[in-house]
């Protein structure tokens, strides 16, 4: 492809790119006030917009433009295109980022209406630079936008090659393996089905969804088999679980009252990995949303029974070890001390019937 020219153009003929993958979180990305609002609380735009605004636009970075119809849109340069066009006016901010937008226009003076810009007939001609940039590059992208590019490139060249080949094409593009690739695929596969099910009407938004945690969970043998998934590289989900998709979002993403996790940090998946091993302990884990009362499942009724009861010794002897250092109590103190010798004598009195009938 011989090189292009570059071409500067206005400002007002330029629109922002829907497919882009660092917008793949966001709601209705096709409309511009949605993915300016999406830029403003997720990159570096205020800087864009400083940087540029003080010292003017450096032409040694035009934007990557493609033609679709009458349309110029901007694949590789949108931070750039968004920061300029709220310089210029031709954006208008959030309410919450008015504000902090008008200070900076009214401290700069560079406010360009036109941009340098190389100019392609298709996306896809443009498409693998967009990777090299942002996967091998120095603006690396989060996974979720890796997996996303990643896709869009299976879609617009290699509908018709194995998925082994596939895979080893495309590490091949990003300077990575194989299986890299494929557990990039599967876990975006994954995220797709929780999406297109509205994240199962549990209480997530997408800017809940940790990716990572994903990947990381595809890489327990014992998880991508509970899913009903080959392994790691299944990126085509045959039998897959979407019940078991669904207990994975509920477990990983969404909060309680205190804004908490059931899994709360991504070294408890090794937990979810054993518990979804146990069905006494997946169900426990449903009820309770307690990974550590679930995990006690994980061997076996007997012995989860006899470490809750251990638990449950050490608890009160923490209690009289307290009754020693305080000089006061009270009656909810009595009240609830009460409650405990009675649910304690109820347990006694059950297994001693149970042992009697023997």
């Amino acid at each position: 492809m011989q090189p292009k020219p570059i071409e500067y153009i206005k400002t007002k003929d330029l629109t922002f790119d829907p497919e882009n993958p660092r917008f793949y979180r966001l709601n209705n990305a096709g409309e511009e006030d949605v993915v300016v609002e999406g830029m403003l609380d997720d990159e570096s735009v205020h800087d864009l917009m400083l940087s540029i605004g003080q010292q003017g636009y450096f032409p040694g970075e035009p934007l990557l433009v493609f033609k679709d119809g009458k349309k110029l849109v901007v694949a590789e340069g949108n931070r750039r295109l968004a920061a300029v066009k709220l310089l210029n006016g031709e954006l208008t901010p959030t309410p919450n980022k008015k504000n902090s937008i008008d200070d900076i226009k009214n401290d700069t003076q560079h406010k360009p209406k036109e941009l340098p810009c190389i100019v392609y007939d298709f996306r896809e001609d443009v498409l693998r630079y967009i990777g090299y940039r942002h996967i091998t590059g120095v603006k690396e992208w989060d996974s979720l936008s890796k997996a996303k590019y990643l896709k869009e490139l299976c879609n617009k060249f290699y509908t018709t090659s194995s998925k082994e080949e596939t895979l080893k094409i495309l590490a091949r593009e990003i300077g990575s393996r194989p299986s890299y690739v494929g557990l990039l695929l599967t876990s975006l596969s994954i995220y797709d089905v929780a999406k297109s099910n509205n994240f199962f009407k549990l209480n997530i938004k997408e800017s809940d969804i940790e990716f990572s945690y994903i990947t990381t969970a595809l890489g327990y043998s014992a998880i991508t088999d509970w899913l009903g998934i080959q392994d790691k590289k299944d990126y085509d989900l045959n039998g897959v679980n979407e019940d078991n998709i669904k207990n994975i979002f509920s477990w990983f993403f969404v909060r309680d009252e205190h804004a908490r996790t059931i899994v709360k940090e991504s070294r408890r998946i090794k937990d979810i990995a054993t518990i979804v091993q146990h069905e006494d302990a997946i169900e426990n884990l449903i009820e309770t949303r307690d990974i550590d009362q679930a995990f006690l499942y994980t061997n076996g009724n007997q012995v989860a029974l006899a470490e809750a009861m251990k638990q449950a010794r050490s608890r009160l002897k923490t209690v009289w070890e307290m009754l020693y250092k305080n000089k006061s109590y009270t009656t909810s103190d009595l009240e609830i001390a009460e409650i405990i010798f009675e649910d304690s004598k109820q347990i006694r009195n059950y297994i001693r019937t149970k042992l009697e009938d023997e």
